[in-house]
């Protein structure tokens, strides 16, 4: 395994304190882990020789660690003899991505090692790293698996408020948005849903995960573990529905922006057409009067021009009279 590709490795000991393991300890393979510890190990799953380093010093099956190290997996749990793997998403939060673009992290868990691959870092491990920093810890193996999903909850939570807020501002800004200049909120509009729309992606199939993790788990180090699982669980379920909720709004928002601009559109079209309507029967006598052959009337009267700007006057006046007896403007 390259040495990049381990970022980090400890022995964590039940009172919160761990002990660093050091790459060349880990090519040699699996420390001695004493009773009451347990050991984790977090790799980038990209890195050189990650596959090998699971399967021979692991000891993890070819084809677990197929699905602990392959492209494109989604939230799931599944069971084994040995242990347990767990594939949960959390927000990109590094500098120029898009939160929407959410990292996958894999769990690969037995009686007393977890270890963690992901491609790209997340915030989630960094406090996890802090608590360790100060001898806080999580102080076993069901504790660090909550707390890493909690970590990663938590910062959608956080992502899903800013999504929440810039939802109140199309919200409030398309009471004030003036006809013909909507395009720029709907764009926002979309913006905001197409996010959304990626967050649940993943979110939706994370929060069945959750809840077959609760509801299959063999045991339990102790029942306070499971309540958190089952809060957890809650927790997405309702981030879930929030998901849903912003998505509705937004296209109600989008919905009012549409019925402004067609309402913009109809009463364009209906003036153009009593404009027509109007012109119709003007354009019917100066088209008949231009035509170019012998009869035409007053052709050779110095009366004849303002005879028949008196009558088309006359047509329209008439025209006008009528369409405001019918209501028409």
């Amino acid at each position: 395994m390259n040495r990049t590709a381990l970022v980090n490795a400890y022995e964590i000991a039940p009172d919160g304190t761990a002990q660093a393991i050091d790459w060349e300890t880990l090519l040699q393979g699996l420390p001695p882990i004493a009773e009451g510890k347990y050991l984790w190990v977090h790799l980038d799953w990209m890195g050189d020789g990650v596959r090998d380093w699971l399967i021979n010093i692991a000891g993890i099956d070819p084809i677990i660690t197929d699905t602990l190290s392959t492209r494109g997996t989604r939230p799931a749990v599944f069971f084994y003899d040995p242990g347990y793997s767990l594939n949960l998403r959390g927000v990109n939060l590094n500098a120029e991505n898009d939160p929407a673009d959410m990292i996958s992290v894999r769990f690969w868990v037995t009686g007393n090692m977890v270890i963690t691959l992901r491609k790209q870092p997340l915030k989630a491990f960094d406090d996890i790293r802090n608590a360790i920093a100060q001898k806080n810890a999580p102080r076993s193996i069901d504790d660090f698996v909550l707390t890493a999903a909690e970590r990663l909850a938590y910062r959608v939570e956080n992502v899903v408020l800013g999504l929440e807020e810039d939802v109140e501002l199309i919200e409030e800004d398309q009471e004030t948005v003036s006809e013909g200049k909507t395009l720029s909120l709907r764009r926002r509009g979309s913006d905001v849903r197409n996010q959304l729309s990626r967050l649940r992606r993943h979110l939706a199939p994370q929060r069945d995960a959750l809840s077959n993790y609760v509801e299959q788990k063999p045991a339990w180090s102790d029942k306070r573990f499971k309540r958190r699982a089952r809060a957890l669980t809650d927790k997405t379920i309702r981030l879930v529905e929030e998901f849903d909720s912003l998505r509705e709004r937004i296209h109600i928002v989008n919905e009012n922006l549409m019925a402004l601009e067609t309402e913009r559109m109809n009463r364009t079209m209906y003036w153009l057409t009593v404009i027509a309507g109007l012109f119709l029967p003007i354009s019917f006598v100066t088209g008949l009067l231009g035509i170019n052959v012998g009869g035409i009337p007053a052709a050779d009267s110095p009366w004849g021009f303002i005879g028949v700007a008196a009558i088309l006057s006359a047509i329209v006046a008439f025209e006008v009279w009528l369409f405001k007896k019918m209501r028409l403007i």
